[in-house]
């Protein structure tokens, strides 16, 4: 089944988004202070990085297998070839609110990269897994947009599938957080 140009389009935002995630949790995970955090953002950058190669997967033409119980699953993808060339005269202007997202996120990384927020101080632990929430939350709506972009069932499996673990790392954050009560439900 041939990917449409719009579904090509969120793959390309997804890749796009999932580089700077994997970018963001490997230098944020040398900058923190706690043992702790560090581990956990080391934990979820490999997801993250596992999600990379499933959508580069998904570019190509293939159809990755996942599992429902934390990541993917060892038994490769099927083979299945998708063309990236189809859908004749879809527009590309989906990707607008994710690639200002890509915007944001760059621009936050850019900040985070120069050891420092925006006013120069080195960003804490706290505005670290501030940033990274934020990031989780905009990953997890491109994800849960594209998955109802997309005609394909196994697909829209995937991109589910990742989307419930975006969802899950931020919980992991949210947790993190509240537990050092740097985040309270009103």
């Amino acid at each position: 089944m041939p990917l449409t140009q719009k579904e090509m389009m969120y793959l390309k935002d997804a890749k796009s988004q999932e580089e700077l995630c994997v970018a963001k949790y490997t230098e944020y995970s040398k900058q923190v202070s706690c043992q702790q955090l560090s581990s956990l953002l080391q934990q979820i950058g490999a997801h993250e990085q596992k999600h990379l190669q499933t959508v580069q997967q998904m570019m190509q033409g293939q159809i990755p297998n996942v599992g429902s119980s934390g990541g993917q699953q060892q038994g490769g993808m099927q083979q299945s070839q998708l063309s990236a060339q189809g859908g004749g005269g879809m527009t590309m202007q989906a990707s607008t609110s994710s690639g200002q997202m890509q915007h944001r996120g760059q621009q936050q990384m850019q900040a985070g990269q120069m050891g420092g927020n925006m006013s120069g101080q080195p960003l804490n632990d706290k505005q670290i897994c501030e940033d990274l929430l934020t990031t989780e939350k905009a990953v997890a709506g491109l994800y849960n947009t594209a998955t109802f972009e997309f005609t394909n069932p196994q697909l829209r499996q995937v991109l589910a599938h990742i989307q419930k673990e975006e969802q899950e790392h931020g919980y992991q954050l949210y947790n993190y957080m509240a537990q050092k009560g740097w985040y309270q439900a009103q």
